[in-house]
């Protein structure tokens, strides 16, 4: 196996990891919300790239326009999230945050924030950038191994 090869499967071994805890890290911060992970991340980035359609957000995560749907419902049914007619596309509506949804997406943050404060990081916030920075370089890559991508 290559060092390449050896250095990627760490990475992803890492990333796993690191997804999990923070799957188990939600669960615990949001629970009491009355929130899931998959939710949390919905209303984060409808607050970040503002409305979108639901075959855009399933896109984006690799999940099947049905189950982005059935989570965009619950979150409709909370109050969290509105839908409004898309000028673009007669059948594909526009989904939004309503002001409670950013209401309580301010709350997620704010209980994330705190738990952070108290985590025992030995990392900077210069290294947390350049981690970052090679993790979207790494999906980047990898995004050219999906059907359909340029090549």
């Amino acid at each position: 196996m290559s060092s390449d090869a050896a250095a990627f499967d760490e990475l992803v071994e890492q990333v796993r990891g690191l997804f999990f805890g923070l799957r188990g890290a939600a669960a615990a911060l949001l629970g009491e919300l009355g929130a899931s992970a998959p939710e949390r991340s919905v209303l984060a980035d409808l607050e970040r790239l503002g409305a979108q359609t639901v075959p855009a957000m399933a896109q984006a995560r690799a999940v099947s326009r049905q189950a982005m749907q059935k989570t965009v419902d619950r979150l409709v049914g909370r109050g969290w999230l509105r839908t409004a007619p898309n000028p673009r596309h007669r059948r594909s509506v526009l989904v939004s945050l309503t002001p409670a949804g950013k209401k309580t997406f301010a709350a997620m943050r704010q209980r994330e924030r705190a738990a952070l404060a108290r985590a025992e990081l030995t990392i900077s916030a210069a290294e947390l950038r350049r981690a970052s920075r090679t993790l979207a370089a790494v999906r980047a890559g990898l995004a050219t191994l999906s059907p359909g991508a340029p090549r």
